[in-house]
């Protein structure tokens, strides 16, 4: 089956959505189908740009070397030219996982909370917070959406209905309005997520970018002392594996702000 896909309507202006699956290893095979039911989906006004990768080697979009392989580069160079106000990175997961990916918690291990279960064992979260923090705004509506391998009907129907929400909304507040309305425990959830990275990881990562400005940093030793020091300073709820996660955001700002990038990517 082809899973190479990309398709795009509207025009310049207005509200730009991104919906992007199949981002590492074989999972296009089931993105795909979330990628034609959103075709199908009209919008008011602004852009619904829809990409879906082919296979490439499985490597978490937690980890910094993603963005700087194959898959990862070409993900954030439609990031870059889409500058999306609404972005859906698409993924799918096998039984196996489910615990892994919701449990309570998933932050002390992989240093992002667990995703949260809308319904038919469709899972919302944040995207990485390695381009959450680089290529958004703070009010931007960057998400991810992991759907079981090999969707059932019922997952997708799902999904389509997320899709027509993203669709119709032009802002953050109008989805987690309208989402709320169905999934009210489970947007709570996620608002509360989205409360604690306004008031760490975020004003951390500004900080440093901010303070690596003043800074002459010549080695990874400097910016690990610099990232240590403004948590420290400013007393910001991080645990270690969020404080490494700050020095690979940053690696990965480094890495692409000498290009035109995007909203955030510049100080």
């Amino acid at each position: 089956m082809e899973t190479t896909y990309s398709w795009e309507t509207g025009g310049k202006g207005g509200t730009s959505r991104l919906l992007v699956g199949g981002i590492h290893g074989q999972e296009g095979s089931s993105t795909i189908k979330v990628i034609e039911v959103a075709k199908d989906i009209s919008v008011p006004e602004g852009r619904w740009a829809l990409y879906n990768f082919p296979p490439s080697p499985y490597l978490s979009t937690l980890d910094p070397l993603y963005y700087l392989s194959l898959a990862g580069s070409k993900l954030v160079s439609i990031i870059q030219e889409n500058k999306p106000d609404i972005f859906l990175e698409l993924h799918c997961y096998h039984p196996d996982s489910y615990f892994k990916l919701t449990k309570g918690d998933r932050k002390d291990f992989f240093g992002v909370p667990g995703l949260v279960e809308l319904e038919n064992g469709v899972l919302m979260g944040s995207v990485s917070p390695l381009i959450r923090s680089v290529f958004f705004a703070l009010n931007d509506f960057p998400f991810v959406l992991e759907i079981p391998c090999n969707p059932s009907k019922e997952a997708l129907k799902s999904c389509q209905r997320i899709m027509e929400i993203i669709a119709s909304s032009s802002n953050r507040r109008e989805i987690l309005q309208k989402l709320g309305q169905i999934y009210p425990r489970q947007v709570q959830q996620l608002d509360d997520y989205f409360k604690e990275y306004t008031e760490n990881f975020h004003p951390a990562f500004v900080e440093i970018k901010k303070r690596a400005m003043e800074t002459d940093l010549k080695s990874y030793q400097d910016l690990d002392k610099l990232i240590t020091e403004v948590v420290k300073q400013e007393d910001y709820d991080l645990n270690l594996r969020q404080i490494k996660q700050l020095e690979g955001a940053f690696l990965i700002f480094k890495e692409y702000s000498s290009f035109w990038c995007c909203k955030t990517a510049q100080i």
